[in-house]
């Protein structure tokens, strides 16, 4: 099973610094990637394959602000804004949008939200359009309370997936989410289909940006990577943006050993 291993990029110079390291593909996130002007664009298509890393992995390319569950996002001037990123972004290798922007998707306190959960539908139905004209899947992360109050949990995303409807959304999984979206490794199987990306940090960290996993931190990582292994996962795994060196390799050696 041929995993792939790359590392989060929230600057230009990660991403070269990537390629040196030896990861096989970079995750670029937030503004990266939500302000890719002119000049930022033709400068990384220049380095796109062969010349290097993919963009494989790409959060959903929203500027931090837009919020879907919102009442007043327009959704038809999005649209437009999604029809120029995307396309932009398969030119530079992306293949998989993720969504893991939880106050991208924040609901309300209170009052009637039954709208703003169709609005989210009725975005994704939109997204996975765009993102379907290039081959790109469109990944939805359950995410704790923590981050969200909506799509808590692995059964409410699947439950969205089925009225979306759509055949390129799926969804996918932070190991250190798995506790706050009530998702033991012992259930992960039982939703193999849906996993079509992971993200591997500390999950003993729970505040501010994933860390990548050390030796020194203690956990027990080929347990985790023991269930993937088990339903058979190959594909992509994207590590926080302190990853390095020697923190990819700890994790390729977790990988062989679990």
């Amino acid at each position: 099973m041929a995993i792939r291993w790359g590392k989060q990029a929230s600057e230009w110079s990660a991403v070269t610094q990537a390629e040196t390291e030896g990861f096989d593909f970079v995750q670029p996130v937030g503004a990266l990637i939500a302000d890719l002007g002119a000049k930022q664009f033709q400068a990384q298509r220049s380095q796109a394959p062969p010349g290097g890393l993919p963009f494989t992995a790409c959060d959903v390319p929203l500027p931090a602000e837009a919020r879907v569950t919102q009442r007043g996002f327009n959704l038809y001037a999005w649209a437009e804004y999604l029809k120029t990123a995307t396309p932009r972004l398969f030119e530079l290798g992306c293949r998989k949008l993720l969504w893991s922007n939880g106050r991208a998707r924040l609901l309300p306190p209170e009052g009637d939200v039954t709208d703003l959960k169709e609005q989210t539908l009725q975005f994704l139905f939109m997204l996975c359009e765009i993102a379907g004209s290039f081959q790109i899947t469109v990944l939805v992360e359950p995410l704790g309370p923590r981050r969200t109050n909506y799509l808590n949990s692995m059964r409410e995303v699947e439950d969205l997936l089925a009225r979306v409807g759509k055949e390129n959304l799926s969804s996918m999984i932070s190991l250190r989410e798995l506790e706050s979206v009530d998702l033991p490794f012992a259930r992960l199987e039982d939703h193999q289909r849906l996993i079509r990306h992971v993200h591997m940090e500390n999950p003993r960290v729970q505040e501010g940006p994933g860390t990548c996993p050390r030796p020194s931190d203690g956990y027990d990582y080929r347990r985790f990577l023991h269930v993937l292994k088990g339903f058979g996962y190959s594909g992509e795994i994207g590590l926080p943006s302190d990853a390095d060196a020697d923190g990819l390799a700890y994790c390729r050696e977790q990988w062989e050993q679990a």
